[in-house]
């Protein structure tokens, strides 16, 4: 068993590429949510800075690269364009050189390194696994208040062949994906143990303005 604190390390794991979804439409929102700012830095800007602490290279999967220039993250288009998140995470599995991949939507403005770095200790770790021989998990999925949370997870590269089988058959849905992986789901209790907190505002995320208006104050009482 993995003890609290281990996943702590002096520098990014050169195995794990951070994936930052940011090509959705923010339709509801009605503003592109990655740039809207908070505490004075933008949402893409607090997720880069996140995932640097724990991946050792940032892909960015967005479709339109001029708004994110200024990062100086490399941006990856989806292969598959309109087809929601899915297309996203495919086409950044595509790009990326790492084993491991730690996907990150941008509109989870409260993600922190010891979230990402407890899911990382458990990939490196193949919980779960019966076979000691075996390779470990395809992916390492978050369960918070009963709910998968596959927007802020761990993938293995090889997953993006059955993620390329689904687009082209236009089966979009996460969760039907996440099913026939071998994924190690990981409970609440067991990520707050590792983490030394709750990790329910870790996976908060903004879809309309009352939500941007409900993670301003969050930010302001801290």
């Amino acid at each position: 068993m993995m003890e609290v604190g281990e996943w702590r390390r002096s520098s990014p794991s050169e195995r794990v590429a951070g994936i930052i979804l940011a090509g959705g439409a923010s339709r509801r929102m009605g503003a592109n949510k990655a740039l809207l700012s908070l505490n004075g830095e933008s949402l893409i800007e607090r997720t880069v800075r996140c995932l640097e602490q724990v991946c050792g290279r940032i892909l960015l999967s967005a479709n339109d690269p001029d708004s994110f220039r200024h990062l100086g993250v490399e941006c990856v288009p989806d292969v598959y364009p309109g087809q929601g998140p899915m297309a996203g995470i495919h086409a950044a599995l595509m790009a990326s050189d790492r084993p491991w991949n730690m996907v990150a939507a941008c509109d989870m403005p409260f993600i922190s390194p010891a979230l990402l770095g407890a899911l990382l200790g458990l990939a490196e770790a193949g919980q779960g696994q019966g076979d000691p021989a075996a390779a470990g998990p395809e992916a390492v999925i978050p369960v918070i208040q009963g709910r998968i949370h596959p927007l802020l997870a761990l993938y293995r590269k090889e997953t993006a062949a059955g993620l390329e089988r689904r687009l082209q058959e236009g089966e979009l849905r996460m969760t039907d994906w996440v099913e026939e992986l071998d994924a190690l789901l990981v409970p609440e209790d067991q990520l707050e143990a590792l983490m030394g907190c709750s990790p329910r505002k870790a996976v908060f995320n903004m879809n309309r303005p009352e939500d941007y208006e409900e993670a301003c104050r969050m930010e302001a009482e801290d």
